[in-house]
Parts: C-alpha cells; sequence; structure tokens
C-alpha cells in the first residue's frame, strides 16, 4: 500500500511540474509572438513613412513641404499631371498616441496608421539635416517614432533616415530649421 501511495505521490508530481513548466512555456511563447507582431508593426509604420516621404514636393514650392518637430505635411504627385490635385496631399502627425496620415487637401481627412490599443506613439519627430556639398543629392529628414506596446514594459525608440530627392539647397522648406548633416 505504501508503493501505491509513494508511486501515486510521485506520479502526481511529475504531472504537477509537467504542467507549470507547459504554461511557463505557453506564456513564454505568447510574449514572444506579441513582441514580434508589435516589431514588425513598427517596421510597417516605418517603411510607410520613409516610402511617403520619399517622394515628397514634387513641384518644389514652399507650400509643398512643411515640417514642424511633430508634424510633416507635403505634396505627392499621384497621377504624373504636374498639378496639385486634392488627393495629392500627405503628411504625417502624432494625435495623441495615434501616428495619422493626410489623405486629402480640402477639407483636411487624418487616417489612423496605429491601433492606440495595442500599440500608442509616444513621440514623432522630425529633424531637417541640409547637405550643402556641391555634390549632394538631397537633404536628409530624420525621423524618430517612440512607441509603448501595451504588453512591453519599456518604451522603444525606432530612427531612420530619409533622403528626399526632390529637394534641393534653392527648394528647402522655410519652416525647418537646418542642422549639419555632417
Amino acid at each position: 500500500m505504501v508503493n501505491l501511495l509513494l508511486g501515486l505521490t510521485l506520479g502526481l508530481s511529475l504531472l504537477a511540474a509537467a504542467s507549470t513548466w507547459a504554461a511557463l512555456q505557453w506564456r513564454s511563447d505568447r510574449h514572444i509572438v506579441q513582441r514580434s507582431q508589435t516589431q514588425q508593426e513598427l517596421r510597417a509604420l516605418m517603411d510607410t513613412l520613409v516610402h511617403d516621404l520619399r517622394r515628397a514636393q514634387f513641384q518644389g514650392e514652399a507650400k509643398d513641404l512643411q515640417i514642424s518637430p511633430h508634424q510633416i505635411l507635403f505634396t505627392v504627385n499621384r497621377n504624373d499631371n504636374a498639378l496639385r490635385d486634392n488627393n495629392e496631399c500627405s503628411g504625417f502627425r502624432l494625435n495623441g498616441t495615434i501616428l495619422q496620415t493626410q489623405t486629402s487637401c480640402q477639407p483636411a481627412v487624418w487616417t489612423s496608421l496605429n491601433d492606440n490599443r495595442s500599440l500608442q506613439i509616444l513621440a514623432l519627430n522630425f529633424q531637417w539635416e541640409c547637405d550643402a556639398d556641391s555634390n549632394s543629392q538631397g537633404d536628409l529628414l530624420s525621423l524618430e517614432i517612440r512607441s509603448q506596446a501595451t504588453q512591453e514594459p519599456v518604451p522603444a525608440t525606432w530612427q531612420r533616415h530619409v533622403r528626399m530627392r526632390n529637394v534641393h539647397a534653392r527648394t528647402r522648406p522655410t519652416t525647418a530649421s537646418c542642422t549639419s548633416a555632417a
């Protein structure tokens, strides 16, 4: 009888240990998947910003590119007609903890790019870096996003530099202060 009780106790102990290990493994796997999804969402946001910013200021007028530290407005020639159509105004801004993109000129329509229930954007910063070199391929725009995923205890910061293909020294935006791109 003692052997039976001892065997039952050992069996239940092993079952409890295996159950605990399985639960810990499941939580760890879930956390890894959530972190991966958050990183993918941030990467997609940054890729969207970089892709759209590279096409900015197609006409070279001052109103075609306006920069402030937390917002950028620009135009994109979507249909190659050299006119500023209503759907060719674009931009990015931070509205609370939501990153938004402008999708039309008049009225200005802003569309959310992130779901703040899972990913909050804490900061959006733009900094203009001028390149005065005669062989310049265009100025740089430094872009920084600081975000906080709901399941992460520490915010993440992502930075990218965008070479402004359509912006040259003669058409620099007057709304941005110029820092050296050295």
